[in-house]
């Protein structure tokens, strides 16, 4: 027997279809949850919490962790410890939590994750240049006497741990001088030439029986890397055609007399068999001896970066590490621009190529305010996020723009620049600003620099200096 349903009664089941899925969803979402779900749940800066114990309720909104830079737990030790149970009390059987959302309205500016959203629309030489003299302004009022900057700053405990490292610092005089060479600012330059004399003076080591120079750490280590940035930094505040100082060839011959036969370097002048930190250091090597090509025309100079090529080029399409990536590129543009030699420009667009396949589009985890900034979780032994990776890649790509540009490869040019865009876009939204700096008491000691991520408000010299210098290169280049 056939049943007849009329539309009447269709209608009314799917209201009560409907009904069901609405209450099904309530149920499934609107339920407390226990720690464990919380944290498979909770988005820093998204969500605030709100913990439910024995009738008693306590809750941090949505940016409180950022302010604070705490981690979901010692927030929920707060939470505890304001109701009067013990700091712990989070994870026991009976506590519950429910996750909130709310608008974050600071005067008539409405933040995300405690920043004023960026759309790459945004990002016009105008805007660019703003966000470059509020760097200009973070230097004026951070520059110590002696001519250092702070190393750390915690913005949140307002306290500066101790630390030091030459090549974040040296990062940092070569951003200063950058900054003074786009925007053509003689204080800027001359804080740069400060910043640069205080390291020379703590670190530059002449040994004369090896007849070249280094730079020594506090720890007594003596890096590769050390002497590669010190020779970038002096040379950016430079013209390409200025003669070299003593300086400059003396750590340049120190950066040949650690280049092997097979075009590998030795990282630290202390082990002849290491290559820690090779990723780094191989690149900021070959970036300087390109530099110092470029001012020369040396022989010796073109020999060693021509013998490194094949060898790393080999060693990366056997396994990819994107680290060698953005100063490899920088090494070999400049160098290409001087010999119109194929294989180095190959080898710049295949890094270029391969950097953004493997970071920028298998960043899946990204969210809206966290797009661009070089990431892939499926790869954790390439590191963790943090602004000065997106700095030197974004930096680096700008060389491979270049180089494109100028070989009239319309297609790369064109995808180069979306890519340099997005990590622009990214650098900006940790930049800080006077609206993103309303709950700090000092907010003079951070407006203008960047955090290491979006979510954690540390910084640390070489977030700056490796944004400043991405975003000087975007503003002169790529940005019109």
């Amino acid at each position: 027997m056939r049943i007849k349903i009329s539309a009447a009664q269709v209608l009314f089941l799917i209201i009560i279809a409907c009904c069901a899925v609405v209450v099904f969803w309530a149920v499934i979402h609107l339920r407390p949850l226990t720690l464990s779900q919380l944290e498979r749940k909770f988005i820093p800066g998204i969500h605030g919490v709100v913990l439910l114990k024995n009738g008693e309720r306590a809750t941090f909104e949505p940016w409180e962790p950022l302010e604070q830079n705490r981690s979901l737990d010692a927030m929920l030790e707060r939470l505890c410890s304001n109701v009067g149970f013990d700091a712990s009390c989070a994870s026991a059987q009976k506590t519950r939590f429910r996750l909130s959302t709310g608008s974050h309205e600071i005067g008539h500016i409405t933040l995300t994750r405690g920043a004023v959203p960026i759309e790459e629309r945004d990002i016009t030489k105008a805007f660019l240049r703003e966000r470059l003299q509020s760097i200009i302004g973070w230097a004026e009022k951070n520059q110590l006497e002696d001519g250092s900057f702070p190393y750390l700053y915690n913005p949140s405990s307002g306290e500066y741990p101790e630390g030091g490292n030459i090549i974040r610092e040296m990062t940092m005089v070569q951003g200063l001088h950058a900054l003074g060479r786009v925007l053509n600012d003689t204080d800027v330059r001359d804080a740069a030439a400060l910043a640069e004399k205080q390291l020379m003076a703590a670190a530059y080591h002449y040994d004369m029986a090896q007849g070249y120079a280094y730079m020594v750490e506090e720890t007594g280590e003596i890096k590769l890397g050390a002497a590669a940035v010190t020779i970038i930094a002096i040379r950016e505040g430079k013209n390409a055609e200025d003669p070299l100082s003593e300086e400059e060839k003396r750590l340049g011959a120190f950066l040949l007399a650690m280049q092997r036969e097979d075009g590998s370097f030795q990282t630290y002048m202390q082990d002849e068999r290491t290559d820690e930190n090779d990723r780094f250091y191989s690149g900021e090597a070959l970036t300087a001896i390109a530099l110092l090509a470029e001012a020369t025309g040396d022989a010796q100079y073109y020999d060693a970066l021509t013998k490194s090529l094949p060898l790393y080029h080999a060693k990366l399409e056997a396994d990819f590490y994107p680290q060698y990536a953005p100063w490899h590129m920088q090494a070999y543009t400049i160098a290409y621009t001087e010999t119109q030699n194929e294989a180095y420009a190959e080898y710049v667009y295949w890094l270029a190529d391969r950097l953004i396949e493997t970071m920028l589009e298998k960043d899946r985890d990204a969210l809206p305010d966290e797009e661009g900034r070089f990431y892939n979780t499926d790869e954790p032994k390439w590191g963790v996020v943090h602004s000065s990776s997106t700095g030197i890649y974004t930096e680096g790509l700008t060389y491979a723009y270049e180089l494109a540009k100028e070989r009239g490869d319309t297609a790369r040019e064109k995808q180069y620049r979306k890519a340099i865009l997005s990590g622009v876009r990214s650098l900006l939204g940790v930049q800080w600003t006077p609206a993103s700096a309303y709950y700090l008491e000092h907010p003079e000691r951070v407006v203008g620099a960047f955090k290491r991520t979006v979510t954690d408000n540390r910084h640390r010299i070489d977030q700056i200096g490796h944004a400043t210098n991405a975003l000087a290169r975007t503003f002169n280049i790529v940005v019109k």
